[in-house]
């Protein structure tokens, strides 16, 4: 067993007491498969961000910053409502009378939910 092992490497030896401490709260995913391994989609949206500063060197501009976090929340969005981002832009760029807005997408699921739940 894992957390019932000793090593000579005292710092590695805590850290897997303090395991062993949690383990009925770290194993309890095994009776609940359908619950999230984590809560946290703020911290996942902020790594996205910083990825993609890393990976472009950052903004040049305030208004490049906005640019960014506009559509990266767009683009977040779209992933949640299962819209691709590419045919939304396009779309609404090239008929944009008759293609549903984002909003009109998050009404129409919570409308769906609603009437789900009741």
């Amino acid at each position: 067993m894992l957390v019932a092992r000793r090593t000579s490497y005292d710092d590695l030896d805590a850290r897997i007491a303090k395991t062993a401490q949690n383990r009925d709260l770290l194993l309890a995913v095994l009776d609940h498969p359908d619950l999230p391994l984590h809560n946290n989609a703020m911290e996942l949206a902020a790594r996205r961000r910083v990825r993609k500063r890393d990976v472009s060197f950052g903004p040049q501009s305030r208004a490049g910053a906005q640019a960014w976090d506009t559509f990266q929340t767009l683009a977040a969005t779209a992933a949640k409502l299962g819209v691709r981002m590419y045919h939304y832009l396009r779309d609404r760029c090239m008929h944009p009378a008759t293609t549903p807005s984002l909003a009109d997408h998050i009404q129409e699921r919570s409308r769906a939910a609603v009437c789900a739940s009741a």
